[in-house]
Parts: structure tokens; C-alpha cells; sequence
């Protein structure tokens, strides 16, 4: 059992649970309207003991070591800025929230389901701009302030 006050040797496994399932397939919706070409997954397999434990962290590698033309937005990372939402095997969540749960099954990665794809897992947010817009969800003075 490694104590809380030992540092990390560098190079070391970054996840615990799911160590023993080394390699895992993630199937992530492509779809570039740039290339007029129909939607469909694409098969990535990452290697999760060189990968961080949440779903974002495997998008990460697949962008960065994988496929550059990968596109999906993040933020925070902390759950805060909703920026990574995405259906994930058929659950809405945050990428950054959600645990990988190694499969032999590949992990599915879509776009939110309610929203028009802008490219990849990039939802078009304009209609949801304007609604929180016209709604006004801020506090609002009720005198000027000098």
C-alpha cells in the first residue's frame, strides 16, 4: 500500500481500478459536414494504463496521440461549465465526471441527442444561448449603482 505523503514515481500508472484491462475501445461519432459524408463511429483503442481515469482524459489521448481531427469542447474540468457534456453509451454526462468502466464492449461517445452537430461531438449551442438569454438567470440590481 503506497502512503498519501510518497510522491508518484514519474512514468506511473495514473488509474487503480481498472489497471488489469489495459487496452479498451472507445467507438466515437465522426461526422465533418465539411466532407458532406454521413455520420459514423470510428473505433479508437487507448491503452488506460497510460490514460487518466475519466472518459475526457481518454478523448484527450485520442486527440493528442490518435486523430488531431478530433473535435469536442472542454472547459473546466471540474463539472462546473457543462462544456463536455456528451451521451456516453447512452447516458447524458459529463465527460469529465464520468468514470472509464473498462468493457470488452467499446465505450460509444456521442453528441448530446437534442442538439444539431456542429463537427464530431461539437453540439450547435445557439438555440441554447437564446433561451437562457431570454430568460435572464442573473441577479439584477434593483437601484443604480454610481
Amino acid at each position: 500500500v503506497r502512503s498519501l505523503l510518497t510522491p508518484r514515481a514519474a512514468g506511473s500508472a495514473v488509474r487503480g481500478f481498472s489497471a488489469m484491462a489495459s487496452p479498451q475501445k472507445f467507438a466515437i461519432y465522426r461526422y465533418d459536414p465539411d466532407q458532406q459524408a454521413k455520420p459514423f463511429l470510428q473505433e479508437y483503442t487507448i491503452d488506460l494504463k497510460t490514460c487518466g481515469p475519466m472518459i475526457l482524459d481518454a478523448l484527450i489521448k485520442v486527440k493528442d496521440e490518435v486523430d488531431p481531427t478530433l473535435t469536442f469542447r472542454r472547459s473546466c474540468r471540474e463539472g462546473i461549465c457543462g462544456s463536455c457534456a456528451m451521451n456516453i453509451n447512452g447516458k447524458n454526462g459529463l465527460a469529465c465526471l464520468l468514470y472509464i468502466e473498462p468493457s470488452a464492449k467499446p465505450i460509444e461517445i456521442q453528441p448530446l441527442p437534442h442538439t444539431y452537430v456542429v463537427k464530431d461531438l461539437v453540439p450547435d449551442l445557439t438555440n441554447f444561448y437564446n433561451q437562457y438569454k431570454s430568460i435572464e438567470p442573473w441577479l439584477k440590481r434593483k437601484d443604480v449603482k454610481a
